[in-house]
This record gives C-alpha cells, structure tokens and sequence, in this order.
C-alpha cells in the first residue's frame, strides 16, 4: 500500500523523474548535480527531492569528497513501492506516438518539443507543445494544422494527455532569429 507520505513527495515537481533515473540504473551512485542532469531536473530541485527522499527511506546518500552520492535504498518494501511508478513520462510517451502517427503524412519533416516538457520541467498533468516542421511544397499550413489539431484531439481521447501542436513551414525553420531560431536547439522526436 503506497502511504501519504510517498504520494506528496511524489506530487512534487521532479520527484517522479529523479526515481524513473534511479530505476534505470539500480547499481550506480550518482553525484546529486549527475542525477539532476540525467533527469532533466533543476540541480536545487535535486537536492530538495533528495533530502524528502532520503528522509522518507527511499534512498540513500554517502559523502564522497565534496560530492554527496545518491542511490536506491535497499528496503525491500521501499523498492516494491517504487515500481508502482510507471518507467515512462507519459507526456513524453504521448508526444513520441503522436510524432510517430503524423508521420505517415508525407509532407511532416519532424516534430521538435518545447515548452516545459522539452525543458523537463513539466509537472503531471500539463499540455505537451510540439513543434510540427511541415513541406509547404507540398501541403498548405491551412491542411497541416487541420491534420495535426485533428490527430491532437484523437490522442486526448486516447491518452488523456493534451497535444498542443504549433505548425511551421521547413522553410521557416532556416531564418536567423524569431521562433525559427528557438526551436532548432529543442528535442527533435521525430525527423523524416
């Protein structure tokens, strides 16, 4: 039985992705800013979750130099409660099916995320923003967004989690500045 105490450091911004990165790697010692960069949290985030993790018995720190390392605990009931955590975001699961659907279109170049989910601070339950990088050769943006709100709405249904598409032509992509430029340093989760 998950107790309260577990579910209100779970509800907590970060939490969930520190313990799916621990998971991952059950018999490696991180240092605290490792494992904030390997789950994509802010490095005070990290510490923070630690420190309730630690005192919740969920895992365990050792000082090593200046360094403090984190690992799973070895409790066996603390364990058994941890893999009730689902190893996948599923924002992310959600917008990676989405990209893989829209790409049967033949005119989709790739999808890119942005927003707090590209960032990886999002918390459960908010909307996944993706960039949808589409052929104006061969399809007007009018067609696109149709397609890519359509297919959006079809996933809510599915996944009950919100798609928010933004459509840009390629050729938008390559010019200095403005939105172009913001969106090719994001995660691209889908390239033809």
């Amino acid at each position: 039985m998950i107790s309260r105490e577990f579910l209100e450091i779970l509800a907590r911004k970060g939490r969930v992705e520190l313990i799916r990165t621990l998971k991952a790697y059950p018999d490696r010692d991180f240092t605290v800013n490792e494992l904030a960069r390997t789950s994509r949290v802010p490095t005070m985030t990290a510490w923070r979750a630690v420190k309730e993790l630690k005192k919740a018995g969920f895992v365990r720190t050792r000082r090593m130099g200046n360094a403090i390392c984190v690992a799973l605990a070895d409790d066996r009931e603390k364990i058994r409660m941890l893999r009730l955590i689902p190893e996948a975001d599923p924002q992310r699961s959600a917008a990676k099916l989405y990209a893989s659907r829209l790409g049967e279109k033949e005119w989709l170049r790739e999808c890119r995320l942005f927003g707090s989910i590209g960032r990886g601070e999002h918390a459960p339950g908010e909307d996944v923003d993706i960039a949808v990088v589409f052929d104006d050769g061969v399809v007007s943006e009018e067609v696109a967004k149709e397609a890519a709100t359509t297919l959006a709405g079809q996933l809510r249904s599915e996944t009950n989690v919100l798609i928010v598409p933004l459509c840009i032509p390629q050729k938008d992509m390559g010019r200095k500045g403005g939105l172009a430029a913001e969106l090719r340093d994001k995660e691209t989760i889908w390239k033809r």
